[in-house]
């Protein structure tokens, strides 16, 4: 017989003692939890020694009753007690206070997880992805513009899904990840903002790197030291800024733990891992992990891979009320496109970045010795990361020579030949700088009517930059030109490190966060925030408000607040624009090729770009039955001043040349004249406006005893729409050339897109046992793109000189312009139509007492095939595919 030190309160007293584990003790159903409290449940009778009487008290307790004790000696539950044996674990992702949601303890592991974009897949809206880790990972909120998280083989491009990737801030212990400084494109000068660069297709599979101007790539965070997830979809407090869609707050800590060796497999990827937590003495505790993972994406081929290496220090200490927490991590990562043996034309594509990073957490606390100061603490987040990221494409090709332009300045000049045949080569050599760092002093008061208010003023600074080599390759690598007369936009080589400057962000905020408690046992609570954010020189003033009522078990809540996402530095500085016009190309066999080019160059950067702005808008209620909570929350996302493409009607005066051809000799040139040219560049601007409007539902379901079963849903619907702002238009040249027009004018068309999805989960939890099996379902219940029928007639146009004339709206429909009228093209629409589809996912974790702990994982239980009305594969319904974990305490 053992007894363990516990206090309660039975019968209005508070007693001390030990609980005798007896047999009748020993029937009771015990519930843990880890902060060492526990409870006794079912109808069973409790021996406990009183340390006031000396004497045994026998406690009876009824079916449907619970006793709580809190554990004084500890030696009930162990430091490394599995939470899967805890009765009362979280299983499912919950809603907080307003629109956060909390992600921790076994709903860590709903889903087998690589890294953190597998984690959030379980998130309202969200849904289990086709797995493949050789495709780059973000993630959006409340929006039909894509795939939620992507990595599947449709991945997202374009404005709509562009700018909302970009703006989803990811933070680890309150230091932000950023991407802003990724330059790792090769055309941005004339490609949109969210192009997609270095992507390959083989038979082996697809690979995507990480890409510049979206979000943090979320393969790149592992999730072995991952304390709990928050997510907030809705309005963040002001101390968050450089955000438009949504905010990932990431927690972890150091402490006392076994060593936990982890094994992970699942179709062409496995994963192993080592973590341990060691005590260093009573204030402090240091946690160290590594971790390794290798993916192919069709494991019967090494043509496509994605290798992951991440190793991460954390030590906390906690003494004389300093607190502080010190991070560093050393992570590579490389992405590998082979060529196909069978294919002479394959490209090949190599990615290799390391990264290097420290953050620091201390906060001070200034409320000692009985002291109640104004402010009660002072608190200082620092970061900063330094990364080498090295980019490489190489194809062959066999095209004959042809020349290219390689001028820096305007000029007329004789230009060089690719050689007939060569390998082509592509670099982008990156360095980024970031610098992250946030100050602020906190407080708390009473007032004397019961007003409780938490408050903190701070003040945020971000760095950016790129040390990098930039952008270079072989001869000709971006574009060449086959005949005299044409003109093309062509590329230079590029240094991140000359041509590059910082980015700079500052700001400064004041929250309140006030609760108030009634007589009638009412609560109302509010989070006000201001911030101010100065970026790259422009200035916003952001006010955040979230607000709730709660009335019993009914509660009422809204909230609204102004984002904004300052610009990446690959849209900042996209090199000058170069525009090459083959005047001549003449050539002798075995005596000279000579090719005349002119070379026009426009300054290319867009220093004036604006941060993208968001207002967000929700309201929402809650309700608690007896055996439930459901949150029903309706939003409003308005985005503007969004980044996209512009097209810009450029004029030249393209030279005159008359040529001097002796015989065997070079031929020269000399310049007798110019002609007006028009030709289009494009330009990244502020110019894109979106809406989202939606509603959420989540339910969380209490415990049925009877079945030991946790049951969850979630539900999302929404409606996107999109489109450039007026005087975006579209350019296009008349299919047969006009003599009186070179380019028409459209307006831009419109897309709308809607999107119902809907997710249950059944965890039967048998805590004692250390089993869990999980099903988890997911519901295509809507899902449809309409893109707008084009407007086929003009509504201006550009002559060959230069001069651009609008129409007026009732003369674009006049046969004179029959020339520039387009092929109509109806609406389209695409996705699921009127169909629903419905996919199964199963879990199964057992913890053994010897320290093993087994999960397998099969996706898409039935091996259901998914095709949408039109008989075509819907490419968000996941195939089915197995996965296994395997962990060791020591």
């Amino acid at each position: 017989m053992s007894a363990q030190k516990v206090e309660f309160f039975h019968n209005g007293q508070l007693k001390k003692g030990s609980i005798i584990n007896d047999e009748a003790t020993g029937k009771c159903k015990r519930l843990f939890t880890k902060d060492l409290k526990m409870s006794f449940k079912g109808t069973c009778k409790i021996t406990f020694l009183n340390d006031e009487t000396r004497k045994d008290e026998t406690i009876i307790l009824k079916e449907g009753e619970e006793l709580s004790f809190k554990i004084l000696s500890g030696k009930i539950i162990p430091r490394d007690r599995s939470e899967i044996r805890i009765e009362g674990v979280q299983l499912t992702a919950r809603k907080k206070q307003f629109s956060e949601i909390a992600i921790q303890q076994e709903a860590l592991q709903n889903l087998q997880s690589f890294s953190l974009g597998d984690v959030l897949q379980q998130l309202p809206g969200q849904y289990v992805q086709q797995f493949d880790n050789t495709q780059f990972k973000n993630i959006v909120f409340r929006t039909a513009s894509g795939s939620s998280v992507t990595g599947s083989g449709n991945t997202p491009g374009g404005d709509d899904f562009g700018n909302r990737a970009f703006g989803v801030q990811l933070m680890v212990n309150d230091i932000a990840l950023s991407n802003n400084e990724n330059m790792q494109s090769y055309d941005s000068a004339n490609s949109s903002p969210f192009g997609i660069n270095f992507s390959t297709s083989t038979r082996g599979g697809n690979l995507t790197p990480g890409q510049p101007n979206y979000g943090v790539d979320l393969r790149e965070v592992p999730t072995e030291s991952i304390e709990s997830i928050e997510v907030v979809q809705g309005v963040p407090d002001a101390k968050y800024g450089d955000l438009t869609s949504g905010l990932i707050k990431v927690t972890t800590t150091a402490r006392p733990s076994a060593l936990r060796l982890d094994a992970s497999l699942r179709e062409g990827t496995y994963q192993v891992g080592l973590t341990k937590g060691f005590k260093i003495n009573h204030n402090n505790a240091l946690n160290a992990s590594v971790d390794y993972m290798n993916s192919l994406s069709d494991p019967r081929s090494n043509l496509v891979g994605y290798d992951r290496t991440n190793v991460n220090l954390l030590w906390s200490s906690n003494k004389n009320g300093f607190r502080n927490k010190l991070s560093a991590s050393f992570s590579t990562n490389s992405s590998k496109g082979k060529r196909d043996p069978d294919d002479t034309n394959g490209m090949i594509i190599n990615v290799d970045n390391k990264s290097f990073s420290l953050g620091n957490n201390i906060t001070y606390n200034l409320a000692q010795n009985n002291k109640k100061p104004f402010f009660r603490s002072i608190t200082a987040d620092i970061g900063i990361s330094y990364a080498t990221q090295l980019t490489e494409r190489r194809y062959w090709l066999n095209q004959g020579a042809r020349p290219y332009g390689n001028a820096t300045g305007n000029d007329v000049y004789y230009a060089p030949y690719t050689p007939p045949s060569y390998e082509n080569q592509a670099f982008a050599d990156g360095k980024p700088l970031n610098i992250y760092s946030n100050f602020s002093i906190n407080g708390g008061k009473l007032t004397s009517s019961k007003w409780a208010h938490i408050y903190s003023m701070g003040v945020n600074f971000r760095y950016g930059n790129n040390f990098g080599k930039g952008r270079y390759g072989t001869a000709g690598q971006f574009t060449t030109i086959n005949t005299a007369g044409q003109g093309s936009n062509g590329m230079r080589d590029f240094n991140y490190r000359d041509n590059v400057f910082s980015s700079k962000q500052y700001a400064f905020y004041i929250q309140d966060n006030i609760t108030k408690g009634f007589a009638n046992k009412h609560i109302f609570r509010a989070n006000l925030g201001l911030r101010y954010d100065l970026q790259n020189s422009y200035s916003t003033f952001s006010p955040r408000v979230n607000t709730s009522y709660q009335m019993g078990k009914f509660s009422v809540r809204g909230g609204f607040g102004l984002t904004s996402k300052a610009p990446s530095l690959n849209q900042l500085y996209t090199s000058p624009r170069y525009f090459d016009f083959l005047l001549g190309d003449y050539r002798l066999p075995g005596y000279y090729s000579a090719a005349i080019m002119q070379t026009v160059v426009t300054p290319g950067d867009n220093s004036d770009l604006k941060p993208s702005r968001s207002w967000k808008t929700e309201i929402g209620v809650d309700y608690r039955f007896s055996f439930a909570t459901f949150n029903l929350t309706a939003y409003y996302n308005r985005l503007f001043d969004g980044f996209t493409t512009m097209s810009v009607p450029k004029i030249m005066d393209k030279a005159k040349v008359e040529v001097n051809i002796s015989g065997t000799q070079i031929p020269t040139f000399e310049i007798v004249g110019t002609d007006k040219f028009n030709y289009l560049q494009n330009r990244i601007v502020n110019g894109f406006e979106s809406t989202d409007k939606g509603l959420e539902l989540m339910a969380s379901f209490k415990k049925i005893e009877a079945l030991n079963l946790v049951i969850g849903f979630n539900a999302s619907y929404v409606e996107t729409s999109g489109r450039k702002d007026e005087g975006l238009y579209k350019f296009k040249a008349p299919e047969i050339m006009d003599k009186d027009f070179q380019y028409g004018i459209y307006n831009d068309s419109k897309n709308k897109s809607s999107m119902a999805r809907a997710s249950f989960s059944f965890d039967y939890h048998l805590a004692n046992a250390g089993l869990i099996i999980g099903l988890r379902t997911d519901h295509f219940l809507s899902d449809r793109t309409l893109t707008g029928a084009n407007d086929i007639y003009p509504i201006g146009y550009l002559k060959h000189d230069g001069e651009l004339q609008m129409i007026p709206e009732n003369d674009r429909t006049n046969p004179k312009y029959q020339s520039l009228f387009l092929k109509p093209d109806a609406e389209k629409l695409s996705g699921l139509y009127n169909k629903t589809l419905h996919n199964v996912h199963l879990r199964v974790t057992k913890d053994f007492l010897s320290g093993f702990r087994l999960s397998v994982y099969v996706s898409n239980v039935f091996n259901l095939k998914a095709y949408d009305e039109r008989g075509s594969v819907y490419g968000n319904f996941t195939s089915t595919s197995f996965g296994a974990n395997i962990s060791y305490k020591f």
